[in-house]
């Protein structure tokens, strides 16, 4: 998947100037240095995990301010969110009408995008958006990877 299907996920009709390094998209200005086959280059923007596209914490941010449909939670859904659950209606503060099947981001009710997911039910129902990403996940892979 690449930058723009993603983004068209979230209703985000935007090019992004970046290229796949390795399994990284990097934003920068010098394409010159392409020809020297670099490791890193740039500002990383997103991370290709099998086919699954991850986006860092800046990026992630920038597609809260410009998607279609995003869900506010309360303070204990954003916790529970960041923890890799689900979000469930209870939470919801606010919203912007999305239907069931539609991408939207969620944000805390200081509108930073913690993550997002995909609606699978009402908004009024118990489980409303089923977790895609959230933040969180940065801090569970760094867990798993440890060894003591």
């Amino acid at each position: 998947m690449n930058l723009e299907e993603f983004l068209a996920l979230f209703g985000i009709q935007k090019k992004v100037a970046a290229e796949l390094v390795g399994r990284s998209y990097f934003s920068f200005k010098d394409k010159s240095l392409l020809s020297k086959r670099p490791l890193f280059i740039g500002e990383c923007i997103a991370h290709l995990r099998g086919p699954v596209l991850i986006p860092s914490i800046g990026f992630l941010q920038e597609i809260g301010r410009l998607a279609k449909h995003r869900v506010v939670v309360n303070p204990e859904g954003e916790w529970l969110f960041i923890c890799g659950r689900d979000v469930f209606g209870k939470s919801i503060v606010k919203h912007t009408d999305p239907k069931i099947g539609d991408r939207v981001v969620i944000l805390n009710r200081h509108s930073e995008c913690i993550g997002y997911g995909d609606v699978v039910g009402p908004m009024d129902g118990k489980v409303v958006v089923k977790r895609l990403f959230d933040i969180g996940d940065l801090l569970r892979r760094e867990r798993k990877s440890r060894s003591f």
